[in-house]
Protein backbone atom coordinates (compact mmCIF):
# COMPACT_ATOMS: atom_id res chain seq x y z
CA UNK A 1 0.00 0.00 0.00
CA UNK A 2 2.55 2.04 0.67
CA UNK A 3 4.43 1.58 -2.53
CA UNK A 4 1.27 2.16 -4.34
CA UNK A 5 0.77 6.04 -2.39
CA UNK A 6 4.20 6.96 -3.18
CA UNK A 7 3.90 5.82 -6.88
CA UNK A 8 0.74 8.25 -6.98
CA UNK A 9 2.19 11.26 -5.20
CA UNK A 10 5.30 10.77 -7.85
CA UNK A 11 3.17 10.57 -10.81
CA UNK A 12 1.08 13.83 -9.18
CA UNK A 13 3.66 15.65 -8.90
CA UNK A 14 5.73 15.12 -12.33
CA UNK A 15 2.40 15.82 -13.64
CA UNK A 16 2.49 19.35 -11.77
CA UNK A 17 5.52 20.12 -13.23
CA UNK A 18 4.72 18.82 -16.39
CA UNK A 19 2.29 21.50 -16.64
CA UNK A 20 3.79 24.12 -15.12
CA UNK A 21 7.07 24.02 -17.63
CA UNK A 22 3.81 24.21 -20.49
CA UNK A 23 2.76 27.74 -18.66
CA UNK A 24 6.08 28.51 -18.54
CA UNK A 25 6.53 28.24 -22.70
CA UNK A 26 3.14 29.64 -23.29
CA UNK A 27 4.55 32.63 -21.68
CA UNK A 28 8.23 32.48 -23.64
CA UNK A 29 5.77 32.69 -26.92
CA UNK A 30 3.44 35.24 -25.82
CA UNK A 31 6.91 37.63 -25.13
CA UNK A 32 8.60 36.12 -28.36
CA UNK A 33 5.63 37.40 -30.31
CA UNK A 34 5.40 40.54 -28.51
CA UNK A 35 8.75 41.36 -29.26
CA UNK A 36 8.37 40.38 -33.11
CA UNK A 37 5.20 42.96 -33.30
CA UNK A 38 7.43 45.37 -32.28
CA UNK A 39 10.11 44.87 -34.28
CA UNK A 40 7.62 44.93 -37.01
CA UNK A 41 7.17 48.51 -36.24
CA UNK A 42 10.42 49.77 -37.29
CA UNK A 43 11.83 50.62 -40.65
CA UNK A 44 13.75 47.56 -42.18
CA UNK A 45 17.19 48.05 -44.00
CA UNK A 46 17.37 49.15 -47.34
CA UNK A 47 19.48 45.82 -49.17
CA UNK A 48 19.59 48.01 -51.91
CA UNK A 49 21.10 50.72 -50.80
CA UNK A 50 23.57 48.32 -48.45
CA UNK A 51 24.27 46.42 -51.71
CA UNK A 52 25.86 49.72 -53.48
CA UNK A 53 27.80 51.00 -50.20
CA UNK A 54 29.59 47.38 -50.17
CA UNK A 55 30.11 47.86 -53.90
CA UNK A 56 31.13 51.31 -53.43
CA UNK A 57 34.02 50.56 -50.53
CA UNK A 58 34.77 47.18 -52.74
CA UNK A 59 35.15 48.38 -55.94
CA UNK A 60 35.89 51.91 -54.97
CA UNK A 61 39.25 51.07 -53.62
CA UNK A 62 40.79 49.56 -56.90
CA UNK A 63 43.45 51.15 -58.56
CA UNK A 64 43.03 49.98 -61.87
CA UNK A 65 43.99 53.34 -63.39
CA UNK A 66 40.68 54.05 -65.03
CA UNK A 67 38.10 56.10 -63.44
CA UNK A 68 36.15 53.97 -61.27
CA UNK A 69 31.98 54.42 -61.75
CA UNK A 70 31.89 53.35 -58.10
CA UNK A 71 33.71 55.27 -56.39
CA UNK A 72 31.87 57.00 -53.32
CA UNK A 73 28.65 55.68 -53.75
CA UNK A 74 26.71 55.77 -50.77
CA UNK A 75 22.77 54.41 -51.85
CA UNK A 76 21.17 52.88 -54.74
CA UNK A 77 20.18 56.30 -56.10
CA UNK A 78 23.44 57.25 -56.68
CA UNK A 79 24.42 54.22 -58.29
CA UNK A 80 21.70 54.74 -60.82
CA UNK A 81 22.76 58.12 -61.90
CA UNK A 82 26.59 57.05 -62.50
CA UNK A 83 25.04 54.34 -64.38
CA UNK A 84 25.38 54.34 -68.74
CA UNK A 85 22.27 54.03 -70.08
CA UNK A 86 19.22 55.21 -71.43
CA UNK A 87 17.53 57.72 -69.44
CA UNK A 88 14.07 55.63 -69.48
CA UNK A 89 15.91 52.65 -68.33
CA UNK A 90 16.99 54.99 -64.87
CA UNK A 91 13.89 56.69 -65.23
CA UNK A 92 12.35 52.74 -64.58
CA UNK A 93 14.97 51.71 -61.94
CA UNK A 94 13.91 54.66 -60.26
CA UNK A 95 10.55 54.06 -60.07
CA UNK A 96 11.50 50.45 -58.61
CA UNK A 97 13.62 51.83 -56.02
CA UNK A 98 10.97 53.69 -54.97
CA UNK A 99 8.32 50.95 -54.42
CA UNK A 100 11.05 48.64 -52.75
CA UNK A 101 11.95 51.49 -50.37
CA UNK A 102 8.37 52.35 -49.01
CA UNK A 103 7.37 48.76 -48.64
CA UNK A 104 10.67 48.38 -45.99
CA UNK A 105 8.81 51.47 -43.81
CA UNK A 106 5.63 50.53 -42.06
CA UNK A 107 4.51 53.27 -41.21
CA UNK A 108 4.06 54.36 -45.42
CA UNK A 109 2.18 50.84 -45.80
CA UNK A 110 -0.92 52.70 -47.17
CA UNK A 111 1.56 54.64 -50.13
CA UNK A 112 3.10 52.03 -50.73
CA UNK A 113 -0.26 50.00 -51.03
CA UNK A 114 -1.63 52.76 -53.45
CA UNK A 115 1.82 52.55 -55.67
CA UNK A 116 1.46 49.30 -55.97
CA UNK A 117 -2.02 48.99 -57.09
CA UNK A 118 -1.35 51.52 -59.77
CA UNK A 119 2.10 49.92 -60.64
CA UNK A 120 -0.76 46.57 -61.38
CA UNK A 121 -3.18 48.25 -63.35
CA UNK A 122 -0.67 49.70 -66.00
CA UNK A 123 1.01 46.34 -66.08
CA UNK A 124 -2.51 44.53 -67.02
CA UNK A 125 -3.21 47.53 -69.01
CA UNK A 126 -0.08 47.22 -71.28
CA UNK A 127 -0.65 43.29 -71.19
CA UNK A 128 -4.21 43.70 -72.71
CA UNK A 129 -3.30 45.96 -75.15
CA UNK A 130 -0.27 43.83 -76.28
CA UNK A 131 -2.87 41.03 -76.54
CA UNK A 132 -4.93 42.66 -78.83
Amino acid sequence: MKTIKTIMTLGLISMCIACQGQAKQENTDRKEAQNVSKMDTAKQMNLLDEQAKILGSVFGNLETGEKNPFEGITNYMELIEKMEGPEADKQYLREQYKLYDLSTDPKKKEEFKVLFNKKLKEAMDKGMTEEQ
